[in-house]
C-alpha cells in the first residue's frame, strides 16, 4: 500500500514482480506464471491493479469521513439526551479477487484504420498481433482525442472499450478555465464542499462578466422527466422543451409489480441468493439508462441555446408517498433516478464549459411567479388528483399552464436571488 502514492511506483512494481540480471528472486513470482510476456502488457496489468488499489483507497477514506460525521451526530444526540442512532454501513472491501481487463499501451496495440485495430495477445505459443473488427467506424468528437483501448469480456462476447479525452477547452477565459480545471479535480477526488465553493465562484464569475448570459432551467417534474427553459438574466424565456417520462415510469412499474408477484409467492429465499435479480438487473440498467439519456439531453439542449449555467433543484430531502408496495417503490427509485440525472448531468457539462448549481425546492411549485403568493392550485382536466396544470387563487393571472413550467420561472427567481444578489 505504501507504493501507492510513490512517484516511482511502477519501478518499485517491477522490482517485486519482474526477475532480472540485477534482480534474480522477486518476491512475487510474475514471470513464472506468466512467461515471456511484453513488457507493455505486464504494466499495463501493473496499472490496472494501482488503479483499482486507489479507488478503494478513496472509496475507504470517503466511508471513515462518512462515519466520522455520523459519530459526531450521536455525539450532539447524547448532549441533547436523545439515543445515538448505529452506523450500518460496511467499509468497502478491498478488491483481492477482479474481472477487469488491462489497457493496451503503446507497442501492444495498432491502428489500422477507423474500423480495424491490431492487438497483442497469446496465441497459446507466442505473443502475436491478432485483428480486431469493429462493427461500427470509430468517431471520435472535434476536440478530442481517442485513448488506450481495453478489451472487457461480456456475456454475449468481447466489447472495445476506447476512452476519449478533451484536448481542447470549450472555455477561452483563462480565469474560468482555471476554475473548471480546479471543478474537475475536485469532483474526481470526491471533496463536495470545495467543488460547492469553486461552482459558486465560476457562477459569480459568469454573471459578473458576461452581459448575455443564458442560464438553463431544469425541472425534474411529476409527468415529465424534465422540463427545461433557457433565459437571460432578466427572465425572459429562450427555449423551452419537455421530456415526457409517464411511458417509463409505468414500465418501470410494471417490472416492479413482477417482483412484488413472486415476493407474494415466494416462501423462503435460500441463504446467499439475491431474490429476482434478473428483474432487479434490469430495473437497474433501466434507470442508468433513463438517467444517461436525460442528462445527455439536458447538456444538450444547454449547449444548442447557449446557456453557460443549469439550474436544478435540491431534491434530496423527497420521500415517496404511502401506497401499494409497487407504487411506493416505483417513486423510491424515481427519486433515486432524478439524483442520479443531477450527477450525470454535472460531469457530462464539464466537458462543455458549463456549471451545474442547485437551489433549495422550497415553494417552487406552490408560489406564484407574479403575485409571490403561495397560491397555485395544481389539477388535471377530468381527474381528481391530478397535478399537470396549474393556477392562482389570489391573482387569477396564472391559469391552465404547465405546472413544471411554472416551477423552472421560481427556481429561475431563486437562483437570481442566491447568486445575483
Amino acid at each position: 500500500m505504501e507504493l501507492l502514492d510513490r512517484d516511482d511506483w511502477l519501478k518499485q512494481a517491477e522490482m517485486l514482480t519482474h526477475r532480472t540480471k540485477d534482480n534474480p528472486e522477486p518476491l512475487y513470482p510474475f514471470d513464472h506464471e506468466f512467461p515471456n510476456l511484453p513488457s507493455g502488457l505486464r504494466r499495463a496489468a501493473i496499472a490496472e491493479a494501482r488503479g483499482l488499489a486507489l479507488s478503494w483507497k478513496s472509496n475507504y477514506e470517503r466511508w471513515q469521513r462518512k462515519k466520522e460525521k455520523h459519530e459526531e451526530r450521536n455525539r450532539k444526540r447524547v448532549e441533547q439526551g436523545k439515543k445515538p442512532i448505529p452506523f450500518t454501513e460496511r467499509p468497502p472491501q478491498f478488491p483481492d479477487e477482479v474481472s477487469s481487463w488491462p489497457t493496451w499501451y503503446g507497442t501492444a496495440y495498432k491502428t489500422l484504420d477507423e474500423r480495424r485495430i491490431l492487438f497483442k495477445v497469446f496465441t497459446g505459443r507466442s505473443y502475436g498481433y491478432r485483428k480486431v473488427v469493429l462493427t461500427a467506424p470509430l468517431v471520435i468528437p472535434p476536440g478530442y482525442a481517442a485513448g488506450s483501448p481495453t478489451l472487457v469480456r461480456k456475456g454475449h462476447g468481447w466489447e472495445l472499450h476506447i476512452p476519449l479525452f478533451q484536448v481542447t477547452s470549450p472555455v477561452s477565459d483563462k480565469k474560468l478555465k482555471a476554475l473548471f480545471f480546479l471543478l474537475a479535480e475536485a469532483e474526481k477526488s470526491g471533496d463536495a464542499s470545495r467543488a460547492s465553493g469553486l461552482r459558486k465562484a465560476i457562477v459569480k464569475h459568469l454573471i459578473g462578466t458576461d452581459p448575455f448570459l443564458r442560464v438553463c432551467v431544469v425541472d425534474l417534474g411529476v409527468d415529465h422527466h424534465a422540463v427545461m427553459t433557457v433565459r437571460d438574466t432578466k427572465g425572459r424565456v429562450i427555449a423551452v422543451r419537455f421530456l415526457p417520462g409517464a411511458k417509463d415510469s409505468r414500465l418501470r412499474k410494471r417490472y416492479l409489480e413482477k417482483v412484488v408477484r413472486l415476493q407474494r409467492q415466494t416462501r423462503i429465499i435460500p441463504e446467499g441468493e439475491t431474490f429476482a435479480r434478473a428483474l432487479w438487473k434490469k430495473i437497474a440498467n433501466f434507470d442508468d439508462y433513463l438517467a444517461h439519456l436525460i442528462s445527455r439531453r439536458i447538456v444538450d439542449f444547454a449547449v444548442e441555446h447557449g446557456a453557460k449555467i443549469i439550474v436544478f433543484e435540491n431534491l434530496k430531502t423527497l420521500r415517496p408517498e404511502k401506497g401499494t408496495k409497487s407504487h411506493y417503490l416505483n417513486q423510491k427509485l424515481g427519486y433515486w433516478v432524478r439524483g442520479r440525472i443531477v450527477r450525470y448531468t454535472a460531469y457530462k457539462s464539464l466537458h462543455a464549459g458549463i456549471v451545474v448549481v442547485r437551489v433549495s425546492p422550497a415553494n417552487t411549485s406552490r408560489r406564484c411567479p407574479l403575485c409571490g403568493e403561495l397560491s397555485i392550485e395544481r389539477y388535471t382536466p377530468g381527474k381528481k388528483n391530478g397535478k399537470k396544470l396549474a393556477r392562482c387563487t389570489a391573482c387569477g393571472e396564472v391559469k391552465d399552464v404547465s405546472a413544471d413550467f411554472l416551477a423552472t420561472a421560481n427556481i429561475f427567481d431563486r437562483f437570481l436571488c442566491v447568486y445575483a444578489s
